[in-house]
């Protein structure tokens, strides 16, 4: 097991048995089929997530979360999807993205070709307060 699917493995265990928000202070994304799985497995539990820090890539669709929450502070950052090892956009991932997201965020992102690359140079970024704007929860408790 990978040190991170190992980190991921004990946040999990540790927020279903203490009942405490699986916070995530920086993410910089990977492979979005198992963050999918990562996100339907806590959304069918109702587990709550905290989303604070950098959110780049794949993380941006817990954002469609029913228990998720965010840092006002916190940076989202949007690309299309791609295949490992291949740098062109993949539409069928890109839109089972779309498919995770709260409409007004959807909305955004289609508006604003943050799906055109993969290129992270190219990336659109949305502020954690910007996405409270558009109806994403605030995380209310500090110890979050």
């Amino acid at each position: 097991m990978s040190a991170r699917r190992g980190s991921v493995a004990l946040a999990l265990m540790l927020a279903g048995c203490q009942g405490a928000p699986l916070a995530t202070p920086r993410d910089a994304g990977g492979n979005l089929r198992a963050y999918i799985d990562e996100a339907r497995r806590l959304d069918a539990r109702g587990a709550p997530k905290a989303i604070r820090g950098v959110c780049a890539s794949a993380c941006t669709i817990f954002l469609g979360l029913r228990n998720v929450c965010v840092e006002p502070g916190a940076q989202f950052w949007f690309h299309a999807a791609h295949l490992p090892d291949d740098p062109r956009p993949d539409s069928l991932g890109s839109l089972e993205m779309l498919a995770f997201y709260p409409p007004r965020v959807r909305e955004w992102v289609m508006r604003s070709g943050a799906l055109d690359s993969t290129d992270f140079d190219k990336a659109k970024m949305l502020s954690g307060e910007a996405l409270i704007a558009m109806g994403v929860p605030p995380c209310r408790d500090a110890a979050l």
